[in-house]
């Protein structure tokens, strides 16, 4: 399957909070979507409502909810299509995701912006990588 051509399909979709349609999403919305396309199920989130500034008072939330859908895949010269490289933007806690295209570029959305497609190579994404889910699929 060409993932990059579902990308484009959800290329230019804005930040949203909680958001989980095309009409505005956040990292975990986008990973649903974009999974949702290719057709696997996943859920959309811990059923309990995501508030503003969560890594506040729950640091570990995110990427528990990550980590549990699949292995650990380590450095990221190890990824491939699907894996879900996982960020620490934000004073050591795990607040950012996306999904990888190949095994260079992925797909992921930031806080008042639009999805879109980005490269590990940037220097600014090594710094800040903390490791990445296969999931079981």
């Amino acid at each position: 399957m060409d993932y990059f051509s579902v990308a484009d399909k959800l290329l230019g979709v804005p930040y949203k909070h909680n958001g989980r349609s095309k009409k505005g999403v956040d990292c975990w919305g986008l990973i649903y979507l974009f999974f949702k396309e290719i057709g696997y199920d996943l859920p959309r989130g811990d059923g309990f409502r995501v508030e503003e500034n969560w890594y506040k008072k729950n640091p570990k939330r995110y990427i528990n909810g990550i980590r549990s859908l699949g292995d650990e895949v380590g450095s990221f010269v190890n990824l491939q299509p699907l894996d879900l490289p996982y960020f620490n933007l934000y004073k050591n806690v795990i607040t950012h995701t996306g999904v990888m295209l190949d095994d260079e570029k992925f797909l992921h959305v930031l806080i008042n912006k639009e999805v879109r497609i980005d490269t590990m190579r940037r220097r600014f994404w090594k710094a800040k990588y903390k490791g990445a889910i296969r999931i079981k699929i």
